[in-house]
């Protein structure tokens, strides 16, 4: 069996990984494969794998792994907070918003925060539009909310039919990772300069 978390990301998939890996019987991993191309999509089985970047290969986790066998996870969160969260982070090197927003939507140009803003939204919900499409019909999924992470987790694993040790399960989804941590880059007045024409810092 493999379970695949579907989100948007910014949704605490950190912290589900993490504690997947007191599921008895499996294993668990935050995007794995990442930088990988030809094997992109290959995981063991009895492995659970938490990568938002899997909605982009939702065809190919189709073809290649049987419903009968395979069970997904639809992890979300506030939409307003993960688009808040996605624009505190336009300026990273890997960005998903801003390669959506240049390579997707095909807009050459440096956004003003507000355009950042409505981008990010579009893509959190294009991501979810369809995460559902996806699932629509099927039975083998669970959703689980932030904002209800510990009681819709153990409703997971029932449907699922895994199980794991309650205590260190509960402890482990307390501890929430990485949710809203902003990351920085360094300052300089040459950083600075190619920052203010390039799309990376967003002027406010």
């Amino acid at each position: 069996m493999r379970v695949f978390v579907l989100t948007t990301g910014r949704a605490a998939s950190k912290t589900f990984a993490h504690a997947c890996q007191f599921i008895d019987g499996m294993t668990s991993a935050h995007e794995s494969n990442c930088g990988q191309i030809l094997s992109r999509l290959d995981y063991p089985d009895n492995h659970i794998e938490v990568d938002n970047r899997l909605v982009w290969f939702l065809g190919g986790l189709d073809k290649r792994y049987q419903d009968r066998d395979t069970y997904y996870v639809y992890l979300t969160r506030d939409n307003d907070k993960i688009v808040e969260s996605y624009l505190s982070r336009w300026h990273l090197s890997v960005s998903i918003v801003r390669a959506f927003y240049h390579g997707v939507l095909m807009i050459p140009k440096k956004p003003d925060i507000a355009t950042a803003r409505e981008s990010c939204r579009l893509f959190v919900q294009t991501v979810d539009e369809n995460i559902c499409y996806f699932l629509a019909n099927r039975s083998n999924w669970s959703h689980v909310s932030v904002e209800n992470l510990e009681q819709d987790f153990f409703k997971f694993l029932e449907k699922a039919g895994l199980s794991g040790n309650r205590q260190a399960l509960s402890k482990a989804i307390s501890n929430v990772h990485n949710l809203n941590k902003k990351k920085y880059v360094k300052s300089g007045w040459l950083r600075s300069l190619r920052n203010y024409f390039s799309s990376r810092r967003l002027n406010r």
